[in-house]
C-alpha cells in the first residue's frame, strides 16, 4: 500500500470508528427518551385525520448551501422534540433529518436554552471539544454531505467564527436558520503537498428551513438521564 493510499485509509477508518461511536450513544440515547417523551403537536387534531403516509409528506425540510460545497435539495425530517432547557444531549429544542444517501446525508440541530417559540443565537462549538461524535451531539448545527468519488462524506460544522440565527414557531412545529462561517475538519484528502499553506480552511454558508407537524415532549427524567448516560460514554481526554 503506497504512503497516500494509507493515509486514506486511516482517515476512512478513523471516520468509521467516529461515526460508529456516535451511531451507538445516539441509539442508547434515543431508547432512554422514549420512555419520556409525549408526542404532541400544535396540529394534533389534524394529525388524528390524517394517516401516517399524509404526514410523512408534510414532515420536509429545505436546506441551501453555498462556499466550498454547493447543496439546494429538500430532505425528509426524522424528528421534532422539545425537553427542558439544559445542556444535555435531549435538552431544549432539536430538529434531525432522516439518514439518506446522496447529497445530504444527515443534518441536525439544536437550541438547548428553547422554552418558548422566537428567535435564537446560540453559542457555537468553542473548539474544545475533541471528539467528533461529541461535538456531532452538542453543536447547534450540523450536517454531513456527500462527495464525488469519495465514500467518505464531508462534515460541515460550527466554529466560533460562525454566525447563526434559528427561528422557531408554530409550537416547534416550523423552523427557518440562517448561518455562515460553517466549516469542516481537515481530512487527509484535502492535504496538498505542493501548496502552501498544505491545505485551505473550508467556509460555508445558507439556510435551511423545516415543518414537523410531530412535536415530541421529553421530560425531565429522560433528559436527566440521557445527560448521566452521555457523560460516562464519553471519554474524557
Amino acid at each position: 500500500m503506497t504512503g497516500l493510499g494509507f493515509r486514506r485509509h486511516l482517515s476512512h477508518r478513523a471516520v468509521s470508528t467516529s461515526a460508529r461511536r456516535t451511531a451507538a450513544i445516539l441509539a442508547i440515547l434515543s431508547a432512554v427518551a422514549c420512555g419520556g417523551r409525549d408526542s404532541s403537536s400544535s396540529g394534533e387534531s389534524a394529525s388524528s385525520v390524517e394517516g401516517p403516509e399524509s404526514q410523512a409528506k408534510t414532515s420536509r425540510g429545505h436546506i441551501q448551501l453555498t462556499g466550498d460545497a454547493t447543496v439546494d435539495t429538500d430532505f425528509a425530517v426524522e424528528q421534532c422534540s422539545i425537553g427542558p432547557a439544559g445542556d444535555g444531549p435531549l435538552n431544549g429544542y432539536h430538529m434531525s433529518s432522516k439518514s439518506a444517501r446522496g447529497t445530504l446525508q444527515l443534518l441536525s440541530l439544536a437550541v438547548k436554552s428553547y422554552e418558548r417559540d422566537g428567535s435564537f443565537t446560540p453559542a457555537v462549538d468553542t473548539g474544545k471539544a475533541s471528539g467528533a461524535g461529541k461535538k456531532g451531539l452538542s453543536g447547534p448545527l450540523a450536517m454531513f454531505i456527500g462527495r464525488e468519488n469519495s465514500t467518505v462524506p464531508l462534515p460541515v460544522i460550527t466554529r466560533p467564527e460562525s454566525h447563526l440565527t434559528i427561528t422557531i414557531s408554530d409550537s416547534g412545529s416550523r423552523g427557518t436558520a440562517e448561518f455562515s462561517g460553517l466549516t469542516s475538519p481537515i481530512a487527509m484528502e484535502d492535504i496538498e503537498i505542493r501548496r502552501h499553506p498544505h491545505t485551505k480552511e473550508k467556509s460555508f454558508a445558507g439556510s435551511l428551513s423545516w415543518h414537523c407537524p410531530n412535536v415530541e415532549r421529553v421530560d425531565a427524567a429522560a433528559t436527566d438521564a440521557a445527560k448521566g448516560m452521555l457523560k460516562g460514554l464519553t471519554p474524557v481526554h
